[in-house]
């Protein structure tokens, strides 16, 4: 009797499964289309995705992330650098009938030109060069380094094997992670500035070739007299190969809203036109509005160490933050957790998170954004641990001597370094927004 209830409880549990209704995901449906993400820019909340995670050729937008490291290095200051053409520079492209400024070894070209031909004419000579700038003058160092920023940035589904996005078995990324990826190049000096351009960018003679060269970006979207045009993309990478197909990541505004979409894999060009304007119209409709999620008072206490012993304790908080809900969803809908390590050491980075969870239910992807918690109660740790004296006991007047150039040593650098991490702390705090 036991076996038949048993065998009947299964039996209704598979019915109950295959015929329950399936929930609907949020965002559009794509067929010509293997996977997109659509994420805010600001906190890097999905808000509707198709495969996301999917590992996938990306063809030229890894110069995204080419351009990223390139804009990190250079802080800004532009001017007055100039690169070398290396022979692999040049020579390593042969056979592949890839895109290209016809770069000569030995010919020296200002780091704003190789990167305005990496962004502009998806030049792989340019994004080779670049490549060497940031990657220690090699190709393959810059490559050791965009796989280090990829790891830096937590990303699961990347892994790069040239700087320029010609196919190889072992380079491939995700809608989810490209995504990720443009919204840190974003925070670099001169990217945003670099990727949106449309105006035609004119390239000077170099020391080996007289003539001009004159670079535009490629994307129809971006083009006013375009039928595919459409006035909220800022700006944009387009790729494509054989393999890869095609590729496209852009950052788009309306109405103050900031969005950053992926495509992967569309079978072709007018597919990828047509898919990314139905995901950005798609977007721009049901994403009006930022909300306002107040602080709800959580608190942790978490141990600081230094000095390889424990210091005392601070308090995390949440802190409240801004999403960008679906219309329909309100504070309500989001839900909040503290994420601590076990211990925070001083003169390291604290990692600790306050996560953000949205529950979609239809209208948005139910997902997750980690922002950085609040901590209190680390001056007064400091004050009480540089403000320590010393015990009594029987110590020689030489070896007492010692011990307390040495406390007041440590408790010096004790002191620098709690401080240095309470001003990272308190610029932290202050709110990054990009409009």
């Amino acid at each position: 009797m036991k076996k038949q209830i048993a065998v009947l409880c299964t039996v209704l549990l598979w019915v109950c499964a295959v015929f329950a209704p399936m929930a609907r995901a949020a965002g559009p449906a794509l067929s010509a289309t293997e996977a997109y993400c659509i994420i805010d820019a600001d906190t890097g909340l999905v808000l509707a995705q198709q495969n996301m995670d999917e590992e996938l050729h990306p063809a030229s937008i890894t110069k995204v992330m080419t351009l990223g490291l390139a804009c990190e290095k250079a802080q800004g200051q532009w001017d007055g650098v100039s690169l070398e053409v290396t022979h692999e520079d040049v020579y390593s492209l042969a056979g592949t009938d890839s895109s290209h400024i016809a770069l000569q070894e030995g010919e020296h070209v200002p780091l704003t030109d190789a990167l305005y031909a990496t962004m502009m004419a998806s030049a792989n000579d340019g994004a080779n060069l670049l490549s060497e700038y940031f990657g220690d003058g090699t190709i393959a160092g810059g490559v050791a380094a965009m796989n280090a920023q990829v790891a830096e940035l937590g990303l699961k589904h990347t892994h790069f094997a040239n700087p320029h996005g010609i196919s190889d078995t072992d380079h491939y990324t995700s809608c989810y992670d490209m995504a990720q990826i443009l919204r840190w190049a974003l925070t670099q000096p001169g990217f945003e500035t670099l990727f949106t351009r449309n105006e035609m960018y004119p390239m000077k003679p170099t020391d080996i070739q007289p003539k001009e060269r004159y670079f535009h970006q490629q994307d129809k979207m971006r083009v006013g007299s375009s039928r595919y045009y459409i006035p909220a993309i800022q700006g944009s990478k387009i790729g494509y190969t054989n393999i890869a197909r095609y590729s496209y990541v852009c950052l788009a505004e309306q109405n103050g809203v900031r969005l950053i979409c992926v495509t992967m894999q569309s079978n072709i060009k007018t597919d990828k036109y047509n898919d990314v304007r139905t995901l950005l119209d798609y977007a721009f409709v049901h994403y009006t509005n930022y909300t306002d999620i107040p602080a709800q008072g959580l608190t942790r206490e978490l141990t600081v160490a230094g000095g390889g012993a424990p210091l005392g304790m601070v308090t995390v908080t949440d802190p409240g933050t801004r999403l960008l809900l679906a219309d329909g969803l309100t504070a309500g809908d989001v839900s909040v957790t503290l994420e601590l390590p076990e211990q925070y050491v001083l003169g390291t980075s604290p990692a600790v998170y306050a996560v953000y969870t949205v529950n979609g239910q239809d209208k948005q992807e139910s997902t997750s954004v980690r922002v950085p918690a609040t901590i209190t109660g680390l001056e007064e740790l400091l004050e009480r641990n540089t403000g320590v004296q010393l015990g009594s006991g029987t110590r020689s007047p030489g070896k007492t001597a010692g011990l307390l150039i040495g406390i007041s040593l440590g408790c010096t650098v004790l002191a620098a370094g709690v401080t240095v991490v309470v001003m990272k702390l308190r610029k932290a705090k202050k709110p990054k927004h990009k409009h």
